[in-house]
């Protein structure tokens, strides 16, 4: 159990990182995506976001052909399919709302969302959780990095790891989300 020091140390901990993430975000990164009843699917992935409410990826097979967009306006996430989006399964465009979430936030290593409360707890491996609306956060043991993020919107929960992380922003991310594990590697 926290004392109510340490719920604060906690708190404060998660809501700096997600303040210390940097905008405009731009960077590539190398991945292979992974679903039942599909072999591996190498891709590449952009992102160009100007602000937590502005942001862009696009997502390619490795000869560059466009597999599919996202952008988030800041509440809501729209899906566009690309010529290529039949060698990823992808149907049809959608739309998501996800509320104020930052794609740019969580590929730099930091919450997607902003951090106000939630509740505080230590973690089995010494590290502090911090459940908070529609995430649940993660840091390492040493209290250093954002470990690991679960996000639940519309009934879907994705979940964000950061293997290995010993820097910030990480250099590998691992994102799983119904019934599919995508790893990515930041291009340098």
């Amino acid at each position: 159990m926290l004392t109510d020091s340490d719920v604060a140390k906690a708190r404060s901990f998660f809501a700096s990182i997600a303040e210390e993430a940097t905008f405009p975000v731009a960077a590539s990164f190398s991945g292979v995506a992974r679903s039942a009843g599909r072999g591996p699917m190498p891709f590449i992935v952009g992102i160009n976001a100007v602000s937590p409410d502005s942001e862009k990826l696009g997502f390619y097979e490795p000869m560059g052909g466009a597999i599919a967009f996202l952008a988030n306006t800041g509440g809501v996430i729209s899906i566009t399919r690309g010529p290529m989006a039949n060698l990823a399964g992808l149907g049809r465009d959608g739309m998501i709302a996800a509320g104020p979430i930052s794609l740019g936030r969580i590929l730099s290593g930091a919450p997607g969302y902003s951090v106000s409360g939630g509740e505080a707890m230590l973690g089995k491996d010494g590290g502090w959780i911090l459940a908070d609306g529609n995430q649940t956060l993660f840091s390492d043991p040493g209290r250093s990095f954002l470990a690991k993020a679960e996000y639940r919107f519309v009934g879907v929960k994705t979940t964000v790891e950061y293997p290995d992380r010993s820097s910030a922003p990480p250099q590998v991310i691992s994102v799983a989300v119904r019934g599919m594990s995508v790893l990515l590697r930041k291009d340098q």
